[in-house]
């Protein structure tokens, strides 16, 4: 690793230019940048810019977008408008995954972040860390060869799984539904498998990733969000990155203490948020399905759910507002996002939510953060895994 007391090389400036100018063509879509916008986005020299638009065509990371009237012949004219460049989708690829103890869900994407792949595998109950890290190697492997891409143009696998990661030693740290996913080397075992470099993050975190880049698409705010499966658990995203702690960790939302006295979580404490919303729904929290799904449903307005139903999402509502106010004191976000199975659930439950935060504001709560849902989208999710490799490859 580069210390910040060691000279950057001129080979080293260079290819950091070279990402910037990537990213900056990458983020104008289907529109295109002119190299002298690039300069104005940059502050890089124009002569550098046109070495950089050079070598990123040569290498075919870009192609030019023709103005209407220059296909076929040329116009001959003074003072003809610069090309704008895009990226070129075929150029490169991303993997990118998310697994819990229910499901796996895996997609590829071109350098333009387009879908060229999604697959949904369900889990068998019993599987332990070992089985899930082969099917997922093996699952891998059988897309590639399916769609039939050079292992060199694959930039790298993105995995979102499940429980507290540790990014620093790419480690599952702690995930109690999967038997022998504590201290897991996931990211290890991926790498030596598919022979592909393989970065790990949680499967919260890289769906906020996603959601705040492609929803929200407001780099200047910054995005809270509650994801509610078998169990339940947050992310949050500042400054274009998602947060980890101070020892390399993933945040643990599902482990916040509601209640000290309250039931044993599999964790090892009292309490949790976790096992606060599990308790209240028996049924789902005993064959492992989304938390609350048999209570609201896209279909059905939420008026016709039962008494009891409408009991249990208020207590519900108050165990995650409980949270939220702690999310609030610690991270101040600016949006909140709530995700379940179904956007009817999630939508119950934030209006709850923001609701209770309202009336039992505290004076810390003077700016209360905009809060709203959406139903789990697994292509977002394939969509921030791969957002990772890109990452990597772009800050390189």
């Amino acid at each position: 690793m580069r210390t910040s007391t060691t000279p950057l090389r001129a080979t080293d400036i260079r290819e950091r230019n070279e990402k910037i100018v990537l990213r900056h063509i990458r983020n104008s879509q289907e529109q295109g940048l002119s190299q002298s916008e690039v300069v104005q986005k940059t502050g890089l020299k124009a002569p550098t810019v046109f070495r950089i638009y050079s070598r990123l065509e040569t290498l075919g990371l870009i192609e030019p977008l023709l103005a209407k009237g220059e296909a076929g012949e040329k116009l001959e004219r003074k003072g003809r408008r610069p090309a704008a460049y895009r990226i070129r989708p075929q150029a490169l690829y991303m993997i990118g995954l998310d697994f819990w103890a229910e499901s796996l869900t895996l997609g590829i994407f071109d350098l333009c972040g387009d879908s060229v792949l999604s697959e949904n595998l369900s889990l068998d109950s019993d599987i332990d860390a070992e089985a899930v890290c082969d099917l997922i190697a093996n699952t891998i492997t059988s897309a590639i060869k399916r769609l039939k891409i050079r292992r060199e143009k694959i930039l790298g696998v993105g995995v979102g799984a499940p429980g507290q990661v540790n990014v620093k030693t790419r480690e599952i740290s702690f995930y109690s539904r999967i038997k022998g996913m504590t201290n897991f080397p996931i990211a290890t075992k991926l790498e030596a498998a598919l022979k592909l470099p393989v970065t790990l993050n949680n499967n919260c975190a890289v769906l906020a990733l996603s959601e705040f880049r492609y929803t929200i698409r407001q780099t200047d705010k910054s995005l809270f969000m509650f994801i509610l499966r078998a169990g339940v658990n947050g992310a949050f995203i500042n400054a274009d990155s998602i947060f980890t702690t101070a020892r390399a960790t993933t945040i643990e939302t599902g482990h916040i203490t509601i209640k000290v006295d309250g039931p044993v979580c599999p964790c090892g404490a009292k309490g949790c948020l976790e096992k606060m919303l599990t308790e209240l729904d028996q049924n789902e929290s005993q064959h492992g399905g989304w938390l609350f799904s048999d209570l609201v449903r896209d279909n059905l307005p939420e008026e016709s759910s039962t008494p009891q139903a409408g009991k249990t999402l208020d207590q519900a509502a108050e165990y995650l507002s409980a949270a939220l106010r702690t999310v609030m004191r610690l991270y101040n976000p600016h949006q909140v996002l709530f995700i379940a199975e179904s956007a009817a659930l999630a939508r119950s439950l934030s209006r709850r939510v923001q609701k209770l935060c309202v009336d039992y504001a505290s004076h810390f709560d003077a700016e209360q953060p905009y809060i709203y849902a959406h139903a789990y989208n697994p292509v977002m999710a394939q969509r921030g895994a791969a957002e990772l490799v890109l990452d990597v490859f772009l800050n390189q």
